[in-house]
């Protein structure tokens, strides 16, 4: 597993990245229409041909409405996409039967360009999503270079950050036994590395997905070199308490977020 990746500093637009360095090539067969709307920053419809596809953008995913840095990749895609033709390939359904789809302009993956200017984060790749690699190395690169939502100041002040994060050696992702019956045994760790407490009364710590977010109480410090588990059950303090389990088997993101949403820490395993 993964250790712990420490967020950067610096920014920049969406305008100033592109996938020019990969070799992203679309495919022979797509669906051309118009976006007719974006929904929010990583959904549009689209006119195919008279047929309104609701379509969710594969592998990345923007913060929700309300989060900090929600509107940025919201406006961003009404600047970029409203009115404008787009080749739409999809390559599978989700739950809500909206097309997951890559969306081209021409010869650019705008999935990609999202990522790489870090107004979305990538998400864990699955087989059917081809560009999936490239999404999660556009991400690394981003988050090294500080750019959007991984700006030490993307949610407000920020400052130099703490060394606080995560330590997938000692976490347990896959308890054994059914994942949905040892929910008390799946667990992360969050870790003070620095010489000094850290209150992080009001931080966040979230996964990839849209769903999962759990804030740390008041009065909640960290003395120098202190751990504490953070269970996806119900029996400690710091517990997710959501009755499922929040950490895919199969490879996840953690984040941990300041009281104003700026990035602390970042981790994939």
């Amino acid at each position: 597993m993964a250790a712990c990746i420490l967020a950067s500093s610096s920014c920049a637009t969406a305008e100033t990245i592109g996938p020019s360095d990969l070799q992203l090539q679309p495919p022979d067969e797509l669906d051309f229409g118009t976006v007719s709307d974006v929904r929010d920053g990583d959904s549009i419809d689209v006119d195919v041909g008279g047929e309104i596809i609701a379509v969710r953008m594969i592998g990345v995913n923007a913060n929700e409405e309300g989060e900090c840095y929600s509107e940025e990749p919201h406006h961003y895609l009404i600047d970029r996409l409203i009115d404008t033709r787009v080749g739409v390939e999809i390559v599978a359904t989700d739950q809500f039967e909206r097309a997951l789809a890559n969306i081209w302009i021409e010869e650019e993956l705008v999935n990609f360009t999202l990522v790489a200017s870090g107004l979305a984060i990538a998400q864990t790749p699955g087989p059917e999503n081809p560009n999936g690699a490239a999404l999660v190395a556009a991400e690394q690169e981003a988050h090294e270079s500080g750019l959007g939502l991984w700006s030490e100041t993307a949610c407000g002040p920020g400052g130099p950050r703490p060394d606080v994060g995560f330590d997938f050696e000692g976490s347990v992702i896959d308890p054994q036994g059914a994942d949905g019956d040892r929910l008390d045994d799946e667990y992360i760790v969050v870790v003070n590395n620095e010489l000094e407490m850290v209150d992080i009364t009001g931080w966040t710590l979230r996964d990839e997905s849209s769903r999962n977010r759990m804030t740390f109480p008041e009065g909640t410090t960290l003395a120098p070199g202190e751990r504490i588990e953070v269970r996806s059950g119900c029996a400690s303090r710091f517990s997710w308490c959501t009755g499922s389990p929040i950490w895919n088997n199969d490879g996840d993101m953690a984040l941990l977020l300041d009281e104003s949403g700026n990035v602390v820490a970042r981790a994939r395993y």
